[in-house]
């Protein structure tokens, strides 16, 4: 049985970010994908993430701040295009937390923007219509992230290098150094679980701390096509509703998501269809702030997020062995840093040291229920009450 330096469980954006680091390494690697690469079931496929240096927090930006010419590298070395910077937009009253501290951090870590009251912003972007007292932040360092692409681009990258690709291969078990699969039993040096929604059941003993849930990616056309471009109209995210989105792209339609609004769900057993609720609370979000338009869902689709208690990411070792690595830059906000998470996944294998391998990211931490910041979020008001 050949052994390997390291088997990564998981195709999808840290995994492949993983694999891929490992095999420019030089470092022999099997990737396991239960599914194919990429697929619906799990928490990477699409058109559009978000990319941001717009955090509440200095070391979530300044992590943005590395993965960007993290990107920029792979697209060079793959000749795709992966990552478009057209700006975005960071909503909210004045005073509200999450608000104040992400123009705090974004002054603290040197990313450029502008602070525009409502007026200044509806004049920008005439396509919104906000309240008097909110204000933006208007970041030019925002755009999107393309998943599918991003991830075949990553895994196709690691084969390149050298490594395996394993897809339909499901973990039946695993030790320290031995993985059993419906395909057959591997062995390595080390393993990384980057399993996304499936680490609680690869992992028993992180059940009871992490919650998966069934979250929404809503397509709506407006009439006004062109109105919605990347040109036009930047990413957004409100920070009273958590609502998010994004300009025409992959679809005729702009993109709108509920952040963390899904009920928790089985990833095995999960649905793919998005809930009425989640569809009507988009629209309603939708009509209330950009009203000149007549919102048509066209699309909708499922995805997973697999949250930690602190929704911070977990990169640390398993408690009972220091050979298998869990990864999971989870809770929502991870694919932006997919470009880099495989580095720092990369170095902590080696044993190396890395400005990115935060105490946050322990599973003590990580674990831990803190403060939610810009990610607990609130029941949109009814219209005319914000």
């Amino acid at each position: 049985m050949q052994t390997y330096d390291v088997i990564v469980i998981g195709a999808g954006a840290a995994g492949s970010s993983t694999a891929l680091a490992m095999a420019k390494r030089g470092k022999s690697v099997l990737l396991l994908e239960q599914f194919s690469v990429p697929h619906e079931r799990g928490s990477s496929l699409g058109h559009s993430r978000i990319f941001r240096f717009a955090y509440d927090d200095t070391e979530y930006a300044k992590l943005a701040i590395q993965a960007l010419p993290a990107w920029r590298a792979i697209e060079a070395e793959s000749g795709q295009s992966l990552l478009h910077l057209f700006g975005g937009l960071d909503f909210g009253s004045v005073g509200n937390s999450s608000f104040e501290r992400t123009a705090a951090t974004m002054t603290a870590v040197g990313a450029k923007f502008e602070r525009l009251d409502a007026a200044a912003t509806m004049q920008k972007f005439p396509q919104w219509r906000i309240p008097a007292h909110w204000q933006s932040l208007y970041s030019p360092d925002a755009g999107i992230v393309m998943p599918s692409r991003a991830v075949e681009v990553m895994v196709a990258l690691a084969c390149k290098y050298g490594a395996t690709l394993l897809e339909h291969c499901v973990v039946q078990n695993l030790s320290s150094n031995t993985v059993q699969t419906n395909l057959g039993s591997f062995q390595a040096n080390q393993i990384v679980i980057a399993a996304g929604a499936w680490l609680p059941k690869l992992v028993p003993m992180l059940q009871a701390q992490l919650t998966v849930t069934l979250e929404g990616s809503l397509y709506f056309a407006p009439k006004n096509l062109a109105a919605f471009t990347p040109d036009q109209f930047p990413i957004f995210i409100d920070h009273h509703s958590l609502a998010y989105g994004f300009p025409v792209q992959g679809l005729p339609a702009v993109k709108i998501g509920l952040h963390q609004s899904g009920d928790t769900v089985d990833p095995d057993t999960r649905g793919l269809v998005v809930p009425e609720r989640m569809i009507r609370e988009a629209q309603t979000w939708l009509e209330t702030y950009l009203p000149t338009e007549e919102w048509r869902l066209i699309q909708s689709r499922t995805c997973l997020y697999t949250n930690t208690p602190s929704h911070d990411f977990i990169l640390d070792w398993h408690p009972e062995n220091n050979t298998i690595l869990l990864l999971s830059p989870c809770s929502g906000h991870g694919f932006k840093f997919a470009s880099y998470i495989g580095e720092i996944a990369a170095d902590k294998l080696l044993r190396q040291p890395n400005p990115f391998d935060l105490e946050r990211f322990r599973l003590p931490n990580a674990l831990h229920k803190g403060e939610a910041k810009l990610l607990s979020r609130a029941i949109l008001a009814p219209t005319g009450s914000v």
